[in-house]
């Protein structure tokens, strides 16, 4: 069965300056996929992340943006040999295929629109032997989104953000949220 391990956990501090680096999020399973790549000085925490699960970056098949803001793609760098997949791209190299959503891109893991944050998000869906996860990049940024029911802090479309944290939160059994640890649904 698919698992799903994160690499480097996340974190969002808002003092006088916002301080941001994404939750980095290995899938493994029939294809070895990343899912956001963190911020500048993340680098050798993701691939001491990778070495604990016996793998290098030269080993991943896909790296997912969940969007395309720098907190969450700026180690794509590191992944010379994977497809890349966004909103409506594979890309290799600079070799460009356009798709539609949901897209399955092997057994287990699916990706899914879920704009708000941004009208570009996505979000992957990952069968596994612990129930469903739900990898949201910032469409829940922080656990404490969930358990508080705050507004989005950043959202280009609110409305469509709130329906769909809803839609997330009734077919995950577990998030992984754009800046934070994975957390159980509480349904």
């Amino acid at each position: 069965m698919t698992e799903v391990r994160i690499i480097k956990e996340g974190y969002l501090e808002i003092k006088d300056k916002i301080k941001a680096s994404s939750t980095v999020t290995l899938i493994k399973g029939e294809k070895n996929i990343i899912v956001d790549t963190g911020m500048n000085g993340d680098e050798e925490k993701i691939i001491d992340g990778l070495k604990k699960e016996g793998l290098r970056s030269e080993d991943i098949d896909y790296v997912i943006s969940t969007h395309w803001h720098p907190d969450h793609t700026w180690n794509n760098f590191l992944f010379k040999n994977s497809k890349f997949i966004d909103i409506d791209s594979i890309s290799q190299k600079d070799n460009f295929e356009t798709y539609e959503l949901p897209l399955e891109i092997c057994k287990d893991v699916k990706i899914i629109k879920t704009p708000g944050h941004t009208i570009d998000d996505i979000s992957v869906l990952v069968e596994t032997n612990e129930g469903k996860v739900a990898i949201v990049g910032d469409l829940i940024a922080l656990e404490t989104d969930v358990e508080s029911k705050r507004k989005p802090l950043f959202s280009a479309d609110l409305k469509s953000q709130e329906e769909n944290r809803k839609k997330i939160l009734e077919v995950a059994d577990w998030i992984i949220p754009g800046h934070g640890k994975m957390f159980k649904v509480n349904k």
